[in-house]
């Protein structure tokens, strides 16, 4: 009888550098929550990946929550509930998790474009500190402060540069303002 080798049964190394790189962010967060091995082999691959574009995992975040218009109503509506559910908690979770709890020390290439934002600034200068080999970065729809461009002025190795402010409108106490 011939024995079928299974996707746990793989090397940690396998997985990690053949299989994972095939997927989407979305997949590897299924992945790691089906069994101890799968969660090894996923923290590994996030923890040694090069390249994190946050784009299309905020995209499909974005899709889910306008499939769930209803819901999110009767939430935000609910003003003891809408402290609990705010719109970017799911990006915070997901930026959170793709950075293993802004941990990673290997990115190249990092990409954030969010309407909403994924991270505060402090978490995202920590990320940016933590990867001083980093070539490539493009920061969208985020708040620049000189504190931020210091810290993006330290990457000895930065190739290429896109910054582009919040443009995001806010109406406060009946005034509309730009962040």
């Amino acid at each position: 009888m011939s024995h079928t080798p299974t996707l746990t049964s793989l090397p940690l190394e396998v997985t990690s550098c053949s299989i994972l790189p095939l997927l989407d962010h979305v997949s590897l967060a299924k992945l790691g929550q089906s069994c101890t091995s799968m969660r090894s082999a996923v923290s590994f691959y996030l923890q040694t990946n090069k390249n994190l574009d946050m784009t299309a995992v905020t995209r499909w975040i974005e899709n889910e929550e306008a499939r769930d218009v209803d819901r999110m109503e009767v939430i935000l509506n609910d003003p003891v509930r809408s402290r609990e559910y705010v719109y970017c908690d799911r990006k915070k979770v997901a930026f959170k998790f793709l950075t293993r709890n802004v941990t990673v020390t290997h990115l190249k290439k990092l990409t954030m474009t969010s309407s909403w934002p994924m991270a505060n600034l402090n978490t995202v200068k920590k990320l940016i500190k933590q990867n001083k080999d980093m070539e490539e970065l493009s920061i969208v729809n985020m708040k620049l402060t000189n504190s931020l461009l210091n810290v993006i002025s330290e990457l000895p190795k930065l190739k290429y540069l896109k910054l582009s402010p919040n443009l995001r409108e806010n109406k406060v106490n009946g005034v509309w303002s730009v962040e």
